[in-house]
This record gives structure tokens, C-alpha cells and sequence, in this order.
């Protein structure tokens, strides 16, 4: 690196040409900073809603099973009481058959 010169009168354009480039990298360095920053922002905020969205769907999912399950114990049931309201006894004649 380059060390500043200091400030004179009479300014060449070579001293405008050094300050304007350490201004310029200064400058770079703080804007570097500043996009690693927000980068790093957004992964971890689309992490948190990706964490959020799997939970609430995961939720979901559960009530539908549990739903699911209800309504097979009860088409079940309703299976039994018609076999046994025909008397065919259909139900005890498969699980001998198995």
C-alpha cells in the first residue's frame, strides 16, 4: 500500500489522483462489508422461514393423517355392523380364510 501523502499548498494531480484512490477503496471496503452483511442476512431469514413453513406444514400433514385414521376406524366399524346386521359374516369368513 501506498502511504498517504500529506496535504500541500499547491496540489499536483498525482496527490489528487492518491487521495481520490484511497477514498474510492475506503469506500469499496465499508460497501464489501455492508453486502457480506446482507447476504448473511438473507440465508439466515430464509432459513427461519424455511424452518417456519416446514413446521406449520409438518402440522398439517399430522391433522390430515389423524383425520384419515378416524375416518378408516369408521368406514371399518360400519363395515362390521352391515356384516353382521346381513348375518353374512363376511369379515370372520376372510380373517379363517387367512
Amino acid at each position: 500500500m501506498t502511504q498517504p501523502r500529506k496535504v500541500r499548498q499547491n496540489l499536483t494531480n498525482y496527490d489528487v489522483v492518491e487521495l481520490l484512490r484511497s477514498e474510492i477503496e475506503q469506500s469499496e471496503k465499508k460497501m464489501t462489508s455492508k453486502l457480506y452483511f446482507a447476504h448473511a442476512l438473507n440465508v439466515i431469514l430464509i432459513t427461519v422461514f424455511i424452518t417456519f413453513y416446514v413446521t406449520t406444514a409438518s402440522r398439517n400433514v399430522r391433522d390430515y393423517a389423524a383425520e384419515a385414521m378416524q375416518k378408516s376406524f369408521e368406514a371399518e366399524r360400519a363395515v362390521h355392523i352391515i356384516d353382521e346386521a346381513a348375518g353374512t359374516n363376511f369379515l370372520e369368513q376372510s380373517k379363517i380364510g387367512e
